[in-house]
């Protein structure tokens, strides 16, 4: 077997699926935006310069490689500028298997960036397996960050829509998986959520219990989120994208949940009590102020 490729290995889900990959002897290259020349990092680990809106780094990063992980970068909005010159470049090469981070419910939504990738990695006739999870629990030691830790609230246009949310972690593991044994999994589908679907007032009771104080689950419109977002210094394209994101949720479409993920762990998905449990240091006041005084 060939080596492996991870896009946005320093990511959410890339460095999890790196971390992967290395443990189980894999050799594993990790493109790196802000590599400037390529690195040994390990036995089984090495890193080099990558960027989908420069062709010139995809020789290099592709030297040797049969499996890719592959993860859109938010800011690229435009599928078809940004995406199409990678996807032609893998397309004329031997890979067994691109693995594809996609999202819940893509089927349904067929303006979403992650819907039109599936299509032209379908279109190029590139083997692959599309994982398509729910909202990250991540989202909540990243994003609303300093809602909890500061203002010890998480504010969401939701209502008491539920969500199945998922731990990067397991979504990393994931597609190790499925890029360790490619044949298996090539030309698959799966939707990987948490065990079970909860809403937002469980999500602040179960912050408050393992913090040792009050979250609270302040419910509002969607007019009323995006412009408190744009207001606390997020970027208004990001703050429509949120607030599309929730209104979907609101309408009840966040709420699946399957076994899939369980299937190819072959263990429970992490629970989220146990990943605020472990995340817990993130939301500490102390720690947000410190890094703000910085």
């Amino acid at each position: 077997m060939g080596k492996i490729f991870v896009t946005g290995a320093t990511g959410n889900i890339g460095r999890h699926v790196v971390e992967q990959l290395v443990n189980k002897g894999e050799d594993t290259v990790a493109g790196s935006w802000h590599a400037s020349k390529r690195t040994r990092i390990s036995d089984h680990h090495e890193e080099v310069p990558f960027d989908f809106l420069n062709e010139n780094t995809f020789d290099e990063a592709l030297i040797g490689v049969d499996r890719i992980f592959l993860v859109r970068p938010p800011q690229l909005a435009k599928p078809k500028r940004d995406m199409v010159p990678f996807l032609n470049k893998v397309s004329a090469m031997n890979i067994k298997n691109l693995v594809f981070i996609s999202l819940l419910g893509v089927e349904k939504n067929p303006i979403a960036p992650h819907k039109k990738i599936e299509k032209m990695i379908e279109e190029f006739d590139i083997p692959h397996t599309f994982l398509r999870p729910s909202f990250f629990m991540q989202n909540l030691s990243t994003t609303h960050r300093d809602d909890i830790a500061l203002r010890d609230e998480i504010a969401v246009p939701v209502g008491k829509a539920t969500t199945s949310f998922i731990d990067t972690r397991d979504i990393g593991e994931a597609a190790a998986i499925c890029l360790q044994d490619a044949d298996e999994h090539v030309n698959n589908i799966y939707t990987l959520t948490g065990e079970d679907a909860i809403t937002y007032e469980t999500v602040a009771s179960t912050l408050s219990r393992v913090l040792g104080r009050q979250i609270t689950y302040r419910d509002l419109g969607f007019l009323a989120f995006r412009k408190e977002q744009i207001a606390l210094g997020v970027k208004k394209e990001f703050a429509n994208v949120m607030t599309m994101l929730y209104a979907i949720t609101k309408m009840g479409n966040a709420k699946k949940v399957t076994n899939d993920l369980e299937v190819l762990l072959k263990r429970k998905p992490t629970s989220f009590r146990q990943f605020v449990i472990d995340h817990q240091s993130k939301w500490s006041p102390l720690v947000e102020l410190e890094k703000k005084a910085k």
